[in-house]
């Protein structure tokens, strides 16, 4: 039966009391990151046109989470990705410093990512189920303090396993864990995917950042001619992330509120408490197919731009200053078309965002061919123009894989499926890191291709699966 619910306005009665107890946080709609969304600050309420929900779960579909919180979320994802591309256009020089060659340079931008998918996910995990989300937001950022403090401080101990290590506590103490499971619990299934995709767009701002940082702060220290053991090109983005990162603790001390209690926490409770009732599966095609296309699109990501500055520095022989100012360029036009692909939500349903996506990086992966056998500017034009493109289109494949992720698992399941997705994503960016150094044109361009195409076969294949799960809030 279809029951429409209307406004009950003060001395009167009608369909749905107002002092009946609801969700905290359900009132009138305002504006969050450009998305229309419910505001506590009111109290009433119109479900006018909820045909056949319960008020209660048209409520927790709508539910958005605290503006500051959000926000918070958001720059953590920012800093996550700064902290580990900040180091790709130094690494190189940074490693000849200290008497190593280009295997160790891709080994301290791959340590990174695989010790947070390794040990930082199940840890963040393990910390969540004991304490507060803030809590943990407080201790990883303090780790990172540390570990870019001991990143900047290897060049005056002159040591390699100084670099190894604190490259090992930063992706250790990343937390990238915790933006998704946040949005998951603490936004609804309606503006979910939104969210997802700014979330996403943010932490690719990151990428456009991290060059252009390094661009800045070679030009200052060569400006004001510092260069010795503590402070210099290679070391001075350590020292800055350990400042950007003590200044974020102190915003998650004073602004951070914990997500409420979930349904998903709830709904797992209930089945836990319930022996009877069996528990769904994680592991369906759709969820594997989600874990594929993450993989991918952080490994496309971190290949690319690793792959970018080997080829601008030892090929097309560019000074790290313009490899670097090329690199942020390239990243801030992808950011801004990421951040403009959120309109497809609007216009093209997920399911088939994330097969056209795959087949659009699949297409332009063809212009990385190197079609010339010199250099000219042309080729490098061109190899510009595709590397652009491959990015664009991957980062739209790695939105569409956030979305769908927390969509179609059984509520009870969504933070196991954000925690394993994080691992997936951490994978990519480490073997993007580690291959992205022993690209060639051709390698690069066979890579990307066969990767996308056959994700597109796999998604055209098995897209029945991928459906919204039924009972997803």
């Amino acid at each position: 039966m279809s029951v429409t619910f209307t406004e009950t306005l003060p001395g009167q009665r009608g369909a749905l009391d107002t002092r009946s107890p609801l969700p905290e946080r359900i009132g009138r709609r305002s504006r969050s990151f450009g998305l229309d969304v419910f505001d506590s600050s009111s109290g009433g309420l119109s479900l006018s046109g909820a045909s056949g929900l319960s008020p209660g779960r048209h409520l927790l579909e709508e539910r958005m989470a605290p503006l500051p919180s959000l926000c918070l979320v958001m720059y953590s994802g920012f800093l996550a990705t700064l902290a580990l591309d900040i180091v790709v256009t130094t690494a190189d020089e940074y490693s000849k410093k200290l008497g190593a060659g280009a295997m160790f340079s891709g080994l301290v931008m791959a340590l990174t990512p695989l010790l947070q998918g390794l040990v930082g996910v199940p840890l963040n995990r393990w910390m969540l189920k004991s304490t507060s989300m803030k809590t943990v937001s407080i201790l990883m950022a303090a780790g990172m303090v540390v570990g870019n403090i001991i990143y900047a401080l290897a060049g005056l101990m002159h040591s390699k396993q100084a670099v190894l290590f604190a490259r090992a506590l930063i992706g250790i103490c990343q937390f990238q864990l915790g933006p998704p499971i946040y949005i998951a619990d603490a936004v609804g299934v309606k503006w979910r995917t939104p969210v997802m995709f700014v979330y996403s767009a943010v932490a690719t701002l990151g990428l456009a950042a991290a060059p252009a940082i390094c661009g800045l702060l070679d030009t200052f220290l060569h400006e004001l001619r510092i260069h010795n053991l503590v402070l210099d090109s290679d070391t001075a983005p350590g020292w800055f992330m350990a400042i950007v990162y003590f200044s974020y603790l102190l915003k998650v001390v004073f602004f951070f509120e914990n997500p409420e209690e979930s349904p998903s926490q709830e709904a797992s409770r209930a089945s836990a408490e319930s022996p009877v009732e069996k528990r769904e599966s994680l592991w369906t095609t759709g969820f594997l197919l989600c874990l594929l296309a993450g993989f991918a699109s952080t490994m496309t990501n971190i290949g690319c731009m690793v792959y970018f500055t080997q080829l601008s520095q030892h090929t097309w022989h560019w000074t790290l200053a313009l490899s670097s100012w090329g690199l942020a360029g390239l990243m801030a036009v992808v950011c801004v078309l990421s951040l403009g692909s959120s309109r497809l939500v609007k216009l093209v349903e997920d399911r088939k965002g994330l097969q056209l996506s795959s087949l659009a990086t699949a297409i332009v992966s063809i212009l990385a061919f190197q079609f010339m056998p010199s250099w000219s500017a042309a080729t490098i034009a061109l190899t510009f123009a595709g590397l652009l493109l491959i990015l664009t289109a991957s980062s739209v494949v790695k939105n569409y894989a956030y979305a769908l992720t927390p969509k179609i698992v059984a509520p009870d399941l969504k933070d196991l499926a954000a925690s394993w997705l994080m691992l997936a994503l951490t994978l990519g960016r480490g073997v993007g890191a580690q291959v992205g150094v022993l690209f060639t044109p051709v390698s690069f361009a066979v890579t990307m291709l066969s990767t996308y195409v056959l994700l597109f076969a796999l998604v055209s294949i098995f897209r029945s699966r991928m459906k919204q799960h039924a009972k997803a809030v």
